[in-house]
């Protein structure tokens, strides 16, 4: 029984799609030129026979059969993207602190264990934090104003020429010139850390209270080649609990309200749990139970609200508690079933 008339020119229609899916293999198959303006003047096509449709389709069959037995990795170099080498700088995030803390960017690092720089754009000179599988090598910044201005005492026996020597290399490169005196064996290594960590901690602290400061951290193992020897600080939490201690006096938003009530975050209760806090960090901790206000914390714990404000301000840096607005109206007291009964009673007298 002979097919319909359109069943052939589906086939024509699929062979075609198929040498353009695969132009290797259609390269090889003569097309005829008459067909060309058969499309274009739109001729009706003849009936076919049975015969032709026959061979129409078993030549269809044996053109898609190398779609099935054709390996899918051949196809694959068309899609694979250039893979970038290890040794190039990649930007892993980036934003402003108003909408990306920094409290934020360091338990990043610490969670996924990145290696590269950290660095904080704001008013002065740019801050860099190295940081290596989720560890804070160091702090450093090409201004030494502002990282190191006199030379600490503990200097006192090196030699002034290669201190000085030591400080122009760290306004170069910003190298912190206590290594570079590590290098030339002027002081131990483990005096040139603790120098580094507190200087670098000491740093860092002017970012929390930077108005405008914008953040991006650089995936690059390379800029740690040369710092292999330094041990790293594996404790996110603690070293940037202890950078918000040496803030001394914090701005508070002009949105700031005593009255507002401070309450923990998603997941601050778990995170202050894992934290070193002191005593009066601890103290002050117990108290946010989502009801009470800052002025009511302040007058439990016979504390100043100049006091008060400096600690609110490391567990709303550290995302940790988050303020909420105070009620202004009261709430009507709630009665029981025999007061109001009593009270209708009085009423209707």
């Amino acid at each position: 029984m002979p097919k319909s008339r359109g069943k052939p020119k589906s086939i024509e229609a699929h062979m075609e799609s198929s040498s353009i899916e695969e132009p290797e293999e259609s390269v090889g198959t003569p097309i005829p030129q008459e067909e060309e303006p058969m499309r274009d003047e739109a001729v009706p096509e003849p009936a076919p026979s049975a015969e032709s449709v026959q061979s129409e389709e078993w030549w269809n069959a044996t053109a898609s059969a190398p779609d099935w037995d054709q390996p899918a990795a051949e196809h694959a170099p068309a899609e694979v993207i250039p893979r970038k080498g290890l040794g190039m700088a990649d930007a892993y995030f980036c934003g402003h602190t108003s909408l990306f803390p920094l409290s934020r960017a360091l338990r990043a690092i610490a969670n996924e264990r990145l290696t590269g720089l950290l660095r904080s754009f704001w008013e002065q000179e740019p801050i860099e934090l190295l940081a290596r599988d989720g560890e804070i090598v160091f702090v450093t910044t090409r201004d030494l104003n502002l990282y190191c201005p006199e030379v600490p005492d503990v200097l006192a026996n090196v030699d002034v020429v290669v201190v000085e020597r030591s400080r122009e290399q760290q306004r170069e490169s910003g190298t912190p010139f206590f290594l570079s005196l590590a290098r030339e064996e002027c002081i131990a290594l483990d005096a040139a850390t603790e120098l580094m960590r507190q200087y670098g901690q000491k740093l860092f602290s002017e970012l929390w209270t930077a108005p405008r400061a914008w953040i991006m951290f650089e995936k690059n193992p390379d800029l740690l080649s040369n710092v292999a020897d330094v041990p790293g600080d594996p404790n996110v939490r603690d070293w940037a609990l202890e950078t918000l201690r040496l803030v001394q006096n914090p701005d508070q938003p002009p949105s700031f309200d005593p009255a507002s009530i401070p309450a923990y975050t998603k997941d601050g209760f778990e995170r202050v749990q894992k934290l070193k806090l002191t005593a009066d960090e601890a103290q002050f901790a117990s108290q946010f139970n989502g009801a009470r206000s800052v002025q009511q914390i302040a007058k439990n714990l016979r504390l100043d609200l100049k006091s008060t404000q400096q600690l609110l301000f490391r567990f709303l840096a550290l995302e940790i508690v988050e303020c909420w607005p105070g009620s202004t109206a009261a709430k009507p007291e709630r009665q029981t079933f025999f007061q109001r009964l009593r009270r209708s009673r009085q009423r209707d007298r």
